[in-house]
């Protein structure tokens, strides 16, 4: 698996692309030297990357308040000239001690030898507002139904918890 080392990158952040209940989770890099990547994940992925850059940056000793206002959204091209569009089958995230980043490695596939490979190193700044970002996007889908828990599709919603009855309001 070739594994391509994009970072360290001048942006980084997350979004979601679609309706709620049918979007798909990316990460959104642009290398120093202008290259573009995509990483795809799941929905769940995404949150996980969002909780390991909290323990990551607490491990650190690192504050977890972001530090004043984010850089301003680049405009991403609509056919970007991107170097990668990787859809992680694998994540990990760790620490630099040495140079004080947080590097997440993407690979496609569920074995080292299938897929691309992508390494996205970025400072503890990027990484703060990443994380605030993670939880917005995540937290934009559709509500959570209050006694099962599931997501409820804006054509409604049978809760098993309800067994087949609507619950009546007081």
């Amino acid at each position: 698996m070739p594994l391509t080392e994009f970072g360290p990158v001048q942006h980084l952040s997350a979004d979601a692309v679609g309706q709620p209940g049918q979007r798909r989770f990316r990460l959104r890099a642009i290398s120093q030297a202008g290259s573009y990547a995509f990483v795809w994940m799941e929905k769940e992925q995404l949150s996980a990357i969002g909780e390991a850059i909290e323990t990551t940056l607490e491990h650190a000793g690192a504050d977890l308040a972001a530090s004043g206002p984010g850089q301003p959204e680049p405009v991403f091209p609509l056919q970007p000239n991107y170097e990668l569009d990787v859809r992680a089958g694998r994540l990990s995230l760790g620490l630099n001690e040495e140079t004080r980043t947080i590097v997440v490695v993407a690979a496609e596939g569920a074995t080292e030898a299938e897929g691309e490979a992508i390494s996205i190193e970025f400072d503890f700044d990027t990484a703060r507002g990443l994380r605030a970002q993670i939880t917005e996007v995540v937290a934009a889908g559709r509500p959570p139904c209050p006694f099962c828990g599931a997501p409820i599709d804006p054509a409604g919603h049978v809760c098993p918890r309800s067994n087949g009855h609507q619950r009546e309001e007081e």
